[in-house]
């Protein structure tokens, strides 16, 4: 047996543990080759095959299973395999080409590692490769690329393999199969690619390569046979330039093949060259390419002028042009590097071609003609390298950028742009004459595409520093802005789009980067930051000015003698709009001498007008302060200190946008205040400056070309903010005027007409009347007079002339000029009030009341909302300061009075058009009351005003929804809530200050009069505010209500108010709760206050107060039962705190609320009646008549069921003494119970006596009745027909399932509980599976009507009855019981299974047997009198004649064994459960069966006493048919009995039937059963447990039965090895604890110890990994248990055929890992080797795939 690179090889290869053992299965394999010379052979060929024929399998697991047994057998017997392999595809010449494919792969993947395979093995495989290689003509791939790979890995191993491979490779160079004397094309092919690996060990075989080749190389007519070779030929030559390159030797190998070279050139360009094929032109023109430098150099230098034009003329034919552009460039390469002069005669006729190729626009998701494209740029930038030609280049592109085609322009500047910025040195003189012409072409061109190259050629020209004219400028500057309207015609949008992008981000790098363009850029965007049409970018503007400033803060500029500033800003301004008017040229820009650039103070005001559009422009502004903190030299160099302090703060509240209003305003002030200092008319100068610029900001934007921002209102707004407060510092009054009117102009051409919303339009104007207030700080004269001209313009009527009467001719210009006048003068006049002094602005308006009269003209006029709004918020102003200086002014505002009525009457009603001047009017009708005044005519009434306010604000509030059905819905209830909620506090402060004018109990009774309906709407959004509004007014009563003699000295209204208030303190509503407890609690200190003359805020003994806080904190939980707790509390606050004449009223008032729209409202009543009663019962007996009366009318008119049952609480509370009036009729009635009558029983619970009573009464008849008619003997399920539940005892069972739960009962359970437990348990079994009984003639029930006439048989069914479960009734009265009395462990148990109830058998009610048991051992303690009690009671149901009784005890006494019960309580139950052995019915004995198992589980006094008839019993159960019972599994239970008794008892006890006991149990092993094969393999470990601890015993006894097991274990040792891989993990986890057991018995410690690790990583969480832990477990058992090799083998045989798959592929691997091992060869090999065999056609593909890695395994090396 041959084995990889010699004997020593194979056991090297192995690592770990296994590299022993390959050693020793080396000698044993040379042994058995020794011994057997023909069998072993014969085997591997026989398995070999079958494995070839497995690579056929449909499941792709397989095939790679086979692959990978493959590769191992071949890296272990790689000649013979080898062999093997060849003789077998000789053999099937017709094989699939997937097979072959699959084969090859094989063989590639073993020679492509890293450890070579023996030279002979080799030659075996590269004949094969060879073989396949060739085998067709034609190309395929499938087997042709794997074969060819096979090569070139065996050639690149090793320099003797690769001397091997080229050998077999020319060898094979003879004739190609199709006669024609051509070698095959594939040769060729793996010639090359071997060439491309390993060219150092190609190199030396070239030259006879190419000699060979070149005979027939002008005969090759084929196409793919001359693509092959051209692939070779340059791969050779690449090989040659490597290596070549690596050596010094000037004769080195490419200079002894330049012949060889040379001639295969002249066939490959001369006859090749001219095929029809593409992909054959390609591959020839890159082998050229590589070929070329290795021509003679004389040659080279020959044919360099003839060769050009001849590759030029290939761009002709319909060839690669970027192969033949690659073959040019190799050629220019070569012969510049060699001598450049050789093409001076060509060099004309090279560049126009060249120029012709360049691509234009090369499309970069496509590689091909991207690198095409730079494939000519760099035969460019070749020739531009020698300056002659780069002079020639420069003037042929020159000519080119005035040609008229866009194209050639485009490639001209393509060519121009990578020469500069690659050799840019060369092309130095022709620079000057590149620039003239594009300064024309900047004037010219109109295609984006054009414009973006231009843009990088400027972006190249700057960076090498060529750049002086400020055209350049101006281009990058115009392009950054935006078409308005793109012209498709030269570009789409997303190319203009990348074009104003491209120069936007271009223009910042040329001014953060390119220092020498610093002065132009500054001097050329100052400029054009002041102009209209660069408006959009000036945010980009402002950034590069702050880059340049940032640098130098200085212009470098000669001035220009002339007038002033002024005439130096226009000028520069006329210079600058002439720039941006395209179509006049760029010639009426440039003015060479002077240079013209704005004042510090224009850009000023620029940056100023530019900031106030924050919201949109964030960018923007925060550029523009940048740019504004490093050019304060040019405004004043002593504004540093200044601004460095103001810009950060701007800059910090940029997102802020009233933040930001407000510092900038304070930026403006504290500027002019500091310049005004340093230069008196700096304000005057600063206000005209701004002023000049208001063209810049254009309501109607002029038509351009140019994008230009849509809306230019926020800048203007703020240049006029700007101006007025620039005001404040001047003192010219003509001055001031001018600005006035400008200001006032500027808002009168704002635009409106019926397109433009007067919302629109007061958002305008809003930054002129702003402007207007500034001004009026300081010049509050001249304002107030130009208002008043504008409002008699604005209010004039009419003349009365003829034309005046038709009113068909509308004047609708007119009409809006008036209305732009009156909303002007109206916001004006608000802002002039908001801003001025207060004296002197109410001072002039006392003096002249024009303004206040226009006011209420036009509001009462107008049903415009716009101007209405307006005039409220003025009208608001007015109050305030009248408010503000009430003091110092004597006289209040006339005609108060009148102007109320006439804002209050404004109608706030659907469609709510007007709701959000609701707000301000109840603002304003507050400031008026609280005015006052001692004129009683002008007095408000405020009654009447809060009752309008009410029906206005509740109103528009009941219109909101919870729920939407339409998008409409919803924005309409968003737009309701929103000014609602600015409504309410002003509602709250209206009746503030009218309870405060007269804090007297009418003044409350009329507030509240108003309130009532509103607090009991169905709309709980009209509840919270009323509730509120409701709270505020006693808030506002108690502070200011009066206390003495005038007051009266009782509150009547206290119960009636409670009464009306406690339905809302239980609102559906937690804020309606909330406020309405602490209306509660007010309404009781204001009775307090009146009764006591005491605040009870600040009483000591006030304990309700600390009570009413507590129900306030916890009344906003939205947990139902602790609402109504709370009701209970507040029952209790309220009887306490009220006199007695007070009770009946309050009570009635309780009943009516019943009637309450709200659910939760009437159950809170009822309760609070229930608590009320319950307190004060006692002394309302004069009154019982009409309460009981009034009840049962509330009872008949209420719909809600809760509030009956508090209802029917509080009648129960009044009749609690006659507890036996209807408990002895309750028996009687119709099942299931009404609710009243299961109330009632809920009720009765309250007594403990008479509960008690009645238990005792309920058990005595339980105890002798049959719970099922005509008894019970049968098990359940197993009846014919469903039998019926006796009605008595079920009545019973359905009080007991109301009554149980009740936790008042709890004592009189307790006493009671041996007997109750017993008889719930037992009657739980009896019912399962029972009907509900026959309807019995009963009495009718209230709430059921009497049949008005005979039905057809003489009764009426109870359907509901029909519904009724006997077992469910029972379960939920034995969880009642249980959870009564606290035992929660036991009555969880019993909501486990929720197919209890449903179940047809006792299978569910045994299952929770056991946590019962437990829960019964934890709850009572086994050794207590108690449980001893239970016991007892239980008893004396083991013998009843009822089968579901005799199941309950007897399962719960073998469930309670395993608690380990001890002494007369053990004995008790072990004596109940012999008894049961013999029982008729098998569940029974079955649950005696298992009580006797948990014997072990005793204590060991009480287990030795036991043990002998719990052993018998149990051996006899494992014989028990398994079919006798449904149920229970008497042989299986008799299996875990056993193991339990085993593990518990000592080795010694069971000595005597261990081994008796392993052979019963082996059949179990592989037992269908998942449950009976794993108690079975627990059981048999826990007999070799018992086993390793009689080992320690040497008594001969011992000794044999010692002997006797081991033989049972090591006939299991492989089974339970093999059951470990189960997918079942109950299986695996018990082989687990198994095989630890059992290998402790073994002789082999290594095997003890790796168990141990492996297999008992369980408990540490560690999952075992089978395919790698059974190949090391396996290893190391046979080499510590060599001699049993054979027969562990023979123990997995049977294995194959198992009815596992998992366990047939393991006994497959576990076979294949063992048979390495075996010392001597015998006849069964070849049988063990076919039965694995046979597994390669198993059904299951994982059992093929183990199969086929066993096959490895078996003849591989582990």
């Amino acid at each position: 047996m041959d084995e990889r690179g010699g004997g020593g090889a194979g056991g090297g290869a192995a690592g770990g543990s296994g590299g022993s053992t390959t050693t020793g299965n080396n000698k044993s394999a040379a042994a058995s080759s020794a011994a057997a010379p023909v069998d072993k052979p014969t085997v591997l060929e026989g398995v070999l095959h079958n494995i070839f024929d497995g690579l056929t399998d449909k499941e792709e697991q397989v095939r790679g299973a086979m692959q990978q047994a493959i590769v191992k057998i071949l890296e272990t017997h790689p000649e013979r395999a080898a062999e093997i392999l060849c003789d077998y595809r000789a053999q099937q010449p017709k094989m699939s080409e997937q097979t072959v494919a699959m084969l090859l792969d094989c063989i590639r993947r073993v020679v492509g590692a890293e450890t070579p395979l023996p030279s002979s093995a080799n030659q075996k495989l590269i004949a094969l490769a060879l073989q396949e290689l060739t085998r067709s003509p034609e190309h395929v791939p499938l087997i042709q690329n794997p074969a060819q790979r096979i090569l070139v890995a065996i050639g690149r191993s090793s320099p003797e393999s690769c001397a091997q491979v080229m050998e077999a490779l020319q060898e094979k160079k003879g004739p190609n199969p199709d006669g024609s004397g051509v070698p095959h094309f594939m040769l060729m092919q793996s010639l090359g690619l071997l060439a491309t690996e390993n060219p150092a060990g190609v190199v030396p075989h070239i030259k006879a390569i190419l000699s060979r080749c070149q005979p027939h190389l002008g005969g090759i007519r084929q196409d793919h046979i001359k693509q092959a070779h051209a692939y070779a030929i340059g791969r050779f030559s690449e090989a040659l330039l490597e290596e070549g390159g690596k050596t010094e030797d000037e004769d080195g190998e490419e200079k002894r093949c330049s012949t060889e070279i040379s001639v295969a050139y002249d066939v490959l360009f001369n006859q090749w060259l001219h095929s029809r094929e593409p992909k054959v032109c390609v591959e020839i023109l890159q082998a050229l390419s590589s070929m070329y430098p290795l021509l003679p150099r004389d040659r080279i230098q020959d044919q360099a002028a003839r060769l050009v034009p001849q590759i030029l003329a290939l761009y002709r034919r319909s060839v690669d042009r970027n192969a033949v552009t690659q073959f040019l460039c190799s050629v220019l390469k070569t012969n510049l590097a060699l001598n450049a002069q050789v093409l001076d005669g060509i060099i004309d006729t090279l560049i126009t071609p060249l120029f012709d190729l360049l691509c234009v626009y090369p499309d970069y998701e496509k590689p091909q003609t991207v690198k095409g494209h730079y494939e000519v740029l760099r035969c460019f930038h070749l020739l531009a390298g020698h300056r002659p030609y780069s002079a020639r280049i420069m003037d042929t592109l020159l000519i080119h950028l005035r040609n008229n085609s866009e194209r050639e322009r485009m490639k001209s500047l393509l060519i121009l742009t990578h020469l500069l910025n690659s050799c840019a040195g060369n092309i130095e003189n022709r620079i000057p004459a590149l620039i003239e012409c594009l300064k024309q072409l900047i004037l010219s061109e109109r295609g984006i595409k054009m414009k973006l190259t231009l843009l990088k050629t400027i972006v190249a020209l700057a960076q090498k520093s060529h750049i002086r004219d400020k055209e350049f400028v101006w281009f990058v500057v115009r392009h950054s802005c935006r078409y308005s309207k793109p012209s498709q015609e030269y570009g789409s949008p997303e190319e203009h789009s990348n074009l104003a992008l491209s120069c936007e981000n271009t223009l910042y790098m040329l001014a953060s980067t390119v220092g020498t363009l610093d002065e132009l850029l500054k001097r050329e965007l100052l400029n054009y930051f002041i102009l209209l049409d660069y408006t959009d970018i000036c945010g980009n503007l402002a950034k590069c000015l702050a880059s340049l400033f940032a640098k130098s803060p200085h212009i470098e500029y000669d001035i220009a003698t002339g007038e002033d500033d002024v005439s130096t800003d226009n000028n520069a301004a006329a210079e600058g709009a002439a720039a941006g008017v395209e179509d006049r040229g760029v010639s009426s820009v440039v003015k060479r001498g002077k240079v013209m650039v704005p004042g510090a103070e224009t850009i000023y005001a620029r940056c100023l007008a530019l900031l106030g559009n924050q919201g949109h422009c964030i960018k923007r502004c925060s550029n523009i302060l940048s740019f504004l903190r490093y050019y304060h030299p040019q405004v004043n160099p002593a504004l540093e200190e200044l601004w460095e302090r103001r810009i950060p703060d701007l800059q910090l509240q940029i997102n802020r946008e009233s933040a930001y209003r407000q510092q900038l305003h304070d930026f403006v002030l504290e500027t002019n205040e500091f310049l005004g200092g340093l230069d008196e008319n700096f304000a005057q100068r600063l206000a005209s400056k701004l002023a000049d610029q208001m063209y810049l900001y254009p309501i109607q934007l002029p038509h351009s070309e140019w994008h230009l921002p849509a809306d230019l209102s926020a800048e203007r707004g703020m240049l006029l903010q700007a101006v007025a407060l620039t005001l404040l510092q001047v003192t010219d009054v003509a001055c001031i005027h001018t600005k006035i009117d400008l200001i006032v102009t500027s808002a009168r051409q704002e635009r409106l007409d019926k397109h433009v919303k007067h919302a629109d339009y007061e958002k305008r104007i809003e930054p002129c009347a702003r402007a207007l207030g500034y001004i009026s700080r300081q010049h509050l004269g001249l304002l107030v007079k130009k208002l008043t001209e504008l409002a008699q313009v604005g209010g004039r009527k009419h003349s009365t002339g003829f034309f005046s009467n038709l009113h068909f001719i509308k004047d609708t210009h007119k009409e809006l000029e008036n209305y732009k006048s009156n909303l002007l003068v109206v916001k004006s006049f608000g802002r002039i009030m908001e801003e001025a002094d207060p004296l002197q602005s109410l001072q002039h308006l006392d003096e002249d009341d024009t303004l206040l009269g226009f006011l209420m003209q036009q509001l009462a006029g107008h049903k415009d909302q716009t101007i209405m709004s307006a005039i409220l918020q003025t009208l608001l102003s007015i109050c305030n300061q009248l408010i503000a200086t009430k003091e110092q002014l004597t006289s209040p505002l006339r005609h108060r009075k009148q102007i109320m009525e006439t804002v209050f009457s404004i109608p706030i009603e659907a469609p709510f058009h007007d709701l959000p001047l609701l707000p301000t009017i109840l603002k304003l009708g507050t400031d008026f009351i609280r005015i006052g005044g001692p004129d009683t005519e002008e007095c408000v009434d405020g009654g009447v005003i809060f009752e309008i306010a009410c029906r206005n604000f509740f109103g528009c509030a009941q219109q909101l929804k919870m729920k939407f059905d339409s998008q409409e819905e919803d924005e309409r209830n968003s737009f309701l809530a929103k000014h609602l909620n600015e409504s309410l506090p002003q509602l709250n402060a209206l009746v503030r200050v009218i309870v405060e004018l007269d804090a007297s109990p009418a003044t409350l009774d009329l507030i509240i009069g108003i309130l009532e309906t509103w607090t009991r709407d169905r709309n709980s959004e009209v509840r919270i505010c009323a509730s509120h509004v409701f709270n505020n007014t006693l808030e506002v009563y108690i502070k200011a209500m009066r206390i003495g003699c005038e007051a009266p000295s009782k509150f009547n209204q206290t119960g009636q108010m409670l009464g009306k208030i406690v339905p809302r303190c239980i609102d559906s509503n937690g804020t309606v709760r909330q406020v309405s407890v602490e209306i509660l609690q007010k309404t009781l200190e204001i009775a307090c206050i009146y009764e006591t003359l005491t605040i009870a805020s600040i009483d000591s003994n006030a304990d309700w107060l600390k009570e009413i806080e507590a129900i306030k904190e916890h009344i906003i939980t939205d947990e139902p039962k602790q609402i109504y707790n709370l009701a209970g509390d507040i029952a209790k606050i309220i009887a306490l705190r009220i006199s007695s004449f007070q009770y009946l009223q309050f009570c009635k008032t309780l009943l009516q609320s019943l009637r309450d729209p709200e659910q939760s409202s009437t159950i809170g009543a009822s309760v609070v009646l229930k608590f009320f009663i319950q307190q004060k019962g006692s002394e309302l007996f004069h009154a019982i008549p009409d309460l009981v009366r009034d009840s049962l009318l509330a009872l008949q008119v209420c719909e809600v069921p809760r509030a009956k049952s508090g209802v029917l609480k509080a009648l129960v509370a009044l009749t609690k003494h006659h507890p036996k009036l209807v408990c002895a009729e309750m028996l009687n009635q119709p099942l299931p119970y009404d609710p009243h009558l299961v109330e009632y029983w809920h009720l009765v619970c309250n007594d403990p006596e008479l509960t008690g009573l009645m238990l005792d009464i309920f058990l005595q008849l339980l105890s002798g009745a049959a719970l099922q008619e005509g008894g019970g003997g049968q098990e359940a399920g197993t009846t014919e027909r469903q039998k019926l539940a006796s009605s008595q005892p079920f009545a019973i069972f359905c009080a007991l399932h109301e009554m149980l739960p009740c936790k008042d009962i709890k004592g009189q359970l307790e006493a009671r509980f041996a007997d109750m437990f017993s008889m719930l348990l037992t009657s739980l079994s009896s019912y399962t599976n029972l009907a509900p009984p026959n309807a019995t003639n009963a009495s009718i029930s209230p709430n059921q009507t009497q049949p008005t006439g005979k039905s057809k048989f003489g009764f009426v069914p109870n359907k509901e009855l029909i519904k009724l479960n006997p077992c469910q009734i029972a379960l939920e009265t034995f969880q009642a019981f249980l959870t009564n009395l606290e035992m929660e462990q036991i009555a969880s148990v019993l909501s486990v299974n929720a197919q209890l109830a449903s179940s047809a058998d006792w299978h569910s009610y045994i299952e929770l047997l056991t946590p019962m048991a437990i829960g019964l051992g934890q709850q009572l303690q086994l050794g207590s009198p108690q449980m001893r009690h239970l016991v007892s009671s239980l008893s004396k149901y083991v013998a009843s004649p009822h089968d579901g009784q005799r199941v309950a005890a007897v399962g719960l006494f073998s469930r309670l064994v395993p608690l380990k019960p001890t002494g007369e309580l053990a004995a008790t139950i072990l004596l109940h459960l012999g008894a049961a052995l013999s029982d008729p019915n098998a569940v029974v004995r079955g649950l005696s069966i298992q009580g006797m198992g948990y014997v072990g589980h005793l204590s060991e006094m009480e287990a030795k006493r036991y043990s002998e008839t719990a052993i018998s019993a149990l051996l006899k159960g494992v014989d028990d048919p398994v079919g006798d019972c449904r149920l229970i599994n008497i042989p299986l239970e008799s299996m875990r009995g056993l193991s339990g008794i085993l593990r518990a008892l000592p080795s010694e006890r069971i000595e005597s039937f261990h081994v008796s006991l392993a052979i019963r149990i082996r059949p179990f092993l592989g037992n269908y059963a998942l449950e009976m094969r794993e108690a079975a393999i627990q059981l048999f470990g826990d007999l070799c447990e018992g086993g390793s601890s009689s080992c320690s015993s040497s008594s001969p006894t011992t000794t044999s039965s010692m002997e006797a097991l081991k033989e049972q274990l090591l006939a299991n040792l492989f089974p339970l090895l093999l059951h470990l891989s189960e997918s079942e993990a109950v299986i695996v986890a018990a082989c687990r604890g198994t095989l630890q057991r059992v290998c402790r018995l073994l002789p082999a410690p290594r095997v003890i110890e790796m168990a141990e690790q492996q297999l008992g990583g369980e408990e540490r969480g560690v999952r075992l990994n089978y395919s790698s832990f059974v190949l090391d477990f396996v290893k190391l058992i046979a080499q510590e248990l060599t001699e049993h090799i054979q027969d562990f083998i023979d123990s997995c045989l049977p294995q194959l055929r198992s009815q596992w798959p998992e366990v047939r592929g393991s006994a497959a691997i576990v076979i294949g890992i063992l048979h390495n091992f075996l010392s001597e060869r015998n006849i069964q090999t070849e049988l063990v080797a076919s039965k694995i065999a046979m597994l390669l056609k198993d059904e299951q593909a994982a059992v093929r795939v183990r199969a086929a890695t066993a096959l490895g395994y078996f003849f591989g090396d582990i």
